[in-house]
């Protein structure tokens, strides 16, 4: 399973995006932290969450770099359901916006949960209002902490989930897989069914980015919405029956009930406040507000790719730099038949000329061999020989026809003047050598 495994992303390599969910303790920070290994990902012990942000950790596996996306839970004990909804709304928009698409989702939940309810079925029904029905079969359902409950009882608990539409039975009909997750091994089994898949499009981003809606005018927006309608009814019709109390109280001067009653009602009206706070958050169109340039998750996904684009470049530089002339030779005619014919009939005569030339010169002795010392290789032969081809083929094709033929073209004005192209064309190195002018 980890015959092809690295904590780090490979460069050249695709990359397949996961996002991780479940409200808090199902296990998230576990899963990412055996899947990719990153001992950083912090645990949660209790029910205060670790996971306040969105926080992508990246790693190589089975051919794929892949990034693990961590997501709040929306019963998370920093923020509330609409803000971690805006957060991840916000995420999600943009990341389809700069062409990031997942490959799929994985959903947690414990099994150790005696029953679905309460933030488990809110957290549930805010999930399904995410992604829609077509992106379900990219979807990995997986029980968590089987360790911690009898097998008996965690069976029947995964009978339950499975079977019942409200719980993971409907998603099920519609394509998506149920698994455990117990150990490293089977984290990676689960990855394992996402990379290959198709990216798709969640129904959130469909409906913010292609239908340019206001989060409130989403699926997901009006979930939450009827969840703070349905806790403002509640704690007004609670405000209500204790302002009712509370008039008892004066008409029959209890001062000791009055405190009481005084103190359930400050607590109502902050209640409502809050509720009422979020509805306002939710309304709150973020169209209008300037986009920000990058997310601290895109951010580090694209000094992730410059950094992988940087690798690649030094190993072809150092690659090109290691060629004879006749490796060179066969690397551009393997690409020339994309270039046009005339730039075609300049690269062939400019080889014909060089290899004359090259021909034409003797191999020298090995020092120290005497007179009948054994000969070094030909010098088209010679280990660096390339340069003679790329330097004059810098000067009679056009830059973006060298691309085509496979020679990148590096600055040679880097810091410190070691680049490849520098000591090809007119460095020290090809003076010593006896480069070609």
């Amino acid at each position: 399973m980890k015959s092809d495994y690295s904590l780090e992303p490979k460069p050249g390599a695709p990359w397949a995006f996961i996002a991780v969910m479940g409200v808090t303790g199902a296990g998230k920070s576990t899963f990412i932290q055996w899947a990719s290994g990153d001992s950083d990902v912090e645990i949660g012990h209790d029910l205060k969450s670790c996971t306040s942000d969105i926080t992508g950790y990246a790693f190589h596996f089975n051919g794929y770099n892949i990034n693990l996306v961590d997501t709040p839970g929306f019963n998370d004990t920093h923020k509330s359901e609409t803000e971690v909804l805006q957060d991840i709304a916000q995420w999600l928009k943009e990341s389809y916006e700069g062409d990031t698409r997942l490959n799929g989702i994985i959903y947690l939940h414990s099994i150790s949960n005696v029953r679905m309810e309460g933030s488990a079925l809110r957290n549930l029904k805010m999930f399904r209002q995410l992604c829609g029905e077509k992106p379900l079969k990219n979807v990995i359902l997986a029980t968590t902490f089987w360790s911690e409950v009898a097998k008996e009882d965690a069976l029947r608990r995964e009978e339950q989930l499975r079977m019942v539409p409200e719980f993971w039975g409907d998603m099920l009909d519609h394509g998506s897989t149920m698994k455990r997750l117990v150990d490293q091994s089977s984290a990676l089994e689960i990855v394992s069914l996402l990379i290959k898949k198709p990216q798709i499009t969640l129904q959130i981003q469909q409906e913010l980015v292609e239908d340019n809606r206001s989060l409130l005018d989403t699926a997901a927006g009006q979930a939450v919405n009827e969840e703070l309608l349905r806790l403002e009814r509640k704690h007004a019709e609670d405000l209500q029956r204790v302002q009712k109390q509370l008039q008892e109280a004066f008409k029959e001067h209890d001062e000791e009930m009055q405190q009481i009653l005084n103190k359930q009602q400050q607590r109502l009206d902050l209640e409502i406040d809050r509720v009422r706070k979020q509805q306002e958050q939710l309304r709150y169109d973020r169209r209008a507000e300037r986009r920000k340039a990058d997310t601290e998750f895109e951010f580090r996904i694209q000094h992730m790719r410059d950094e992988y684009e940087r690798r690649a470049i030094a190993d072809r530089e150092a690659l090109l730099e290691r060629m004879n002339f006749d490796q060179a030779v066969a690397l551009v005619r393997a690409n020339e038949g994309k270039i046009p014919v005339a730039e075609r009939e300049a690269l062939e005569s400019k080889i014909a000329e060089l290899s004359k030339a090259l021909n034409e010169e003797q191999p020298m002795k090995r020092p120290g061999g005497g007179g009948g010392g054994a000969k070094e290789k030909a010098p088209r032969k010679k280990k660096g020989s390339s340069r003679y081809l790329f330097k004059a083929l810098q000067v009679v094709l056009p830059v973006t026809t060298m691309a085509l033929l496979g020679v990148p073209i590096f600055s040679p004005f880097g810091s410190g003047g070691g680049g490849f192209v520098e000591r090809l064309f007119g460095g020290e190195d090809a003076d010593a050598d006896g480069g070609a002018s």
